[in-house]
Parts: C-alpha cells; sequence; structure tokens
C-alpha cells in the first residue's frame, strides 16, 4: 500500500505531533486549515481540513487524548482518527514526553492502521522527538522506519512565536531515500483561545517537494 508519510507541519500539526496539554484537567481544540500536512507530504491532495482532539492529563503527567481529521490519501477512508497517550513532565529546566500514538483510518483496511512510539525533550525553546515504527501501514512493507524532528520557537512578541523546524526519516523502510522535511511557522495567538498559523512547509523527495503554505485558525478551550 501506499506509504503512510511519516511526516503534520509545526504549529499546523498541532494535533499530529501529539504532546500533553499544559496543564491538568481536560482540554479541546478545533481549527480549519489550508492544508493538512504531515511531515512534509500533503494528507488532503492540497484541499482543506477541519480538525479537532480531546486531550486529558493529570498532576503527575500522564496524558491521553484523540484527534480527527478529514483526509483523502487514504481512499475510500474519508477521516483519520489518531488516539494517544503518554507520560510528561519536567526535570529542572529540561522537558521530557515518552508515549504512543495509534493511526485509524474507518474503512480503509486493518493494514492501514499503524502504531508509533515516541520519545521527546526539550530546553528552553529548542525541543526534539523521536518517533519509531515496524506497522505495515506507515512504511513500504513491514520494514521498520524512524523519524527524529527538531525545532525552536522563537518568541518574537507577548503574542507571536516563530518556529523553524527539521525531521528526518530514515530506517529499512526508507532505504536508500530518507527524506528530510521542513517547515516555518509563524504563530499568532488571538483572544477567546484561538491561534492564527502561517507555515511554510516541504521535502526534499522527488514529486513532493513543492514547498506547501498552510493557513489555519485553531480554538482551544478547557471543558
Amino acid at each position: 500500500m501506499k506509504m503512510k508519510q511519516i511526516v503534520a507541519c509545526a504549529a499546523v500539526l498541532a494535533a499530529s505531533s501529539v504532546a500533553a496539554p499544559a496543564f491538568a484537567g481536560a482540554t479541546g481544540n478545533v481549527g480549519v486549515f489550508s492544508d493538512y500536512v504531515f511531515r512534509g507530504v500533503t494528507q488532503t491532495g492540497g484541499g482543506a481540513a477541519v480538525q479537532g482532539g480531546l486531550d486529558y492529563s493529570t498532576d503527575i503527567g500522564l496524558y491521553a487524548g484523540t484527534w480527527v481529521s478529514n483526509v483523502s490519501a487514504y481512499a475510500p477512508a474519508t477521516y483519520e482518527t489518531d488516539f494517544y497517550g503518554g507520560f510528561a513532565g519536567k526535570a529542572g529546566d529540561f522537558g521530557y514526553d515518552v508515549g504512543a500514538i495509534y493511526y485509524y483510518y474507518r474503512n480503509a483496511g486493518a493494514d492501514t492502521n499503524a502504531a508509533e512510539f515516541y520519545v521527546g525533550g526539550s530546553y528552553n525553546i529548542v525541543s526534539a522527538k523521536f518517533y519509531y515504527t515496524g506497522d505495515a501501514a506507515l512504511v513500504s512493507g513491514k520494514d521498520s522506519a524512524m523519524y527524529l524532528t527538531g525545532s525552536a520557537a522563537f518568541p518574537l512578541s507577548d503574542t507571536l512565536t516563530l518556529t523553524p523546524q527539521v525531521g528526518y526519516a530514515f530506517g529499512d523502510a526508507f532505504k536508500p531515500n530518507e527524506v528530510i522535511d521542513y517547515s516555518l511557522t509563524l504563530a499568532k495567538t488571538l483572544d477567546a483561545g484561538f491561534t492564527f498559523t502561517f507555515a511554510l512547509t516541504g521535502t526534499d523527495k522527488d514529486g513532493t517537494n513543492d514547498e506547501t503554505l498552510v493557513l489555519g485558525l485553531k480554538k482551544s478551550f478547557g471543558l
């Protein structure tokens, strides 16, 4: 089957790049985007996406959540549902995040669904995360694949953040064609829990390396 490009673009893919909520309790989010880009590659054929999620975290750092988006890359499935959970926290100035995510595509067949495991760390404005999967849905065949990503969130003002990001997909499934993806995202925090994102993203892979501009508006809220 077509390889799921183990790749959503910095702030625009906020739900796909899973992270624990910043505080304990239940939160939700809903957003509209000009494209759904996952690690540099569109999942909606360049079309718009409506996305939303629910998260729950505890005071000790355990968290779980789910997230949904429309897709066109895995016909006949018309939407993707992610389920994830993990443990996140801080040790001094260092942050950490360990967990797993399950990608589910209804009506697309069991082979399309897949699990991925991740471990991440952060220091000040810099963060990095490593992903591993052995599921056929995320790779060509059943070979294992890995993805390493790093980013830095530069605060330009109290409400404006610029985030450059680079990712590297590698492992048996990618040999000899490892993929580098990149993005540059400008995020503006608005009133009432809204965030506007303006992102440029792309990859170095032939056929998918045209840069894509993604605009998004997301609303976050407590439950």
